[in-house]
């Protein structure tokens, strides 16, 4: 993208603030929580803090509960749907992996060392009623099975992982960008380069290393710019969000295909599909968006 063109997209997003939904119809409200990160599924919300604490969102109360004898560095929910559970996981500080037992509301070990997971609808066969992705410290990839109850090895290498809408997406150390073939098995090349990728319902978004957003054509198999001065991008059934790197807040709107300055400063958003949007700021307070 040329600095002309760079400077027409931030002034384009910065003319949608004139499209802001007032304050009072749809916002970001303080609940209660010290969670640094979050994740957000279709029934679920889960966070960590600083500490390794892990705390668990109860809708009733629209507070975050911490949950006993847990400690993780990381927490990924999705995969939910009408007929099943969202499914949790998480790292431990050292990288060990565990996914969240409903009946006794701890976290069960299970064998693998990740650096990153990624948790996501399944829809490819019964031993995968859920995409569970991760990556290690030697950007090695695996799936995991739900026939053997074990990470599979899959052939690539990525440094991170996204799932979505039973879609599968990597990047490795160079930014350059994967999609997962299930026909094939593989992870093939996408023009492009990404910081980071975010796999929605029906869509997938990513970041690139000048901060720019972009958008994947399936028309032209290609990313196409969406606007600049992003630091993140997350994609749910909730919708799709931006963080800038002013820690403002935009929202895609569909109907006019551009993004939407929504009132609040977040460091972070996390997206579900059903549990709604959910953010952090700064000081690591946490926000739940409002809708009327």
């Amino acid at each position: 993208m040329s600095r002309k063109t760079a400077w027409v997209v931030l002034l384009f997003l910065v003319s949608c603030a004139g499209l802001i939904i007032p304050a009072s119809a749809q916002h970001f409200q303080q609940v209660k929580g010290v969670a640094a990160s979050i994740s957000a599924g279709r029934n679920e919300v889960f966070g960590v803090d600083v500490h390794a604490g892990v705390w668990r969102y109860r809708p009733a109360t629209q507070s975050f509960g911490k949950i006993a004898n847990a400690a993780l560095v990381t927490v990924a929910v999705g995969g939910g749907s009408a007929d099943q559970l969202d499914e949790v996981w998480g790292l431990g500080s050292t990288g060990s992996v565990y996914q969240f037992n409903y009946t006794t509301k701890a976290f069960d070990q299970v064998p693998g060392i990740l650096t990153q997971i990624a948790v996501g609808i399944g829809n490819q066969d019964d031993c995968h009623p859920y995409e569970v992705w991760g990556v290690n410290s030697a950007a090695a990839i695996f799936r995991y099975n739900y026939c053997t109850s074990t990470f599979d090895t899959i052939n690539g290498l990525l440094t991170q992982v996204a799932t979505g809408g039973g879609d599968v997406w990597g990047l490795n150390s160079a930014d350059h960008i994967f999609h997962f073939s299930f026909a094939s098995q593989t992870f093939g090349n996408i023009p492009g380069g990404l910081r980071q990728i975010a796999v929605g319902v029906n869509d997938v978004w990513g970041v690139n290393s000048a901060n720019n957003v972009f958008r994947f054509n399936p028309t032209s198999k290609t990313f196409l710019s969406q606007g600049g001065n992003t630091a993140q991008v997350t994609a749910g059934g909730d919708g799709v969000w931006i963080v800038d790197t002013s820690n403002n807040i935009w929202r895609f709107d569909p109907s006019s295909t551009s993004f939407v300055l929504v009132p609040g400063v977040l460091k972070s958003i996390a997206a579900g599909s059903g549990a709604g949007v959910f953010g952090v700021n700064a000081a690591n307070q946490d926000f739940a968006f409002l809708r009327p």
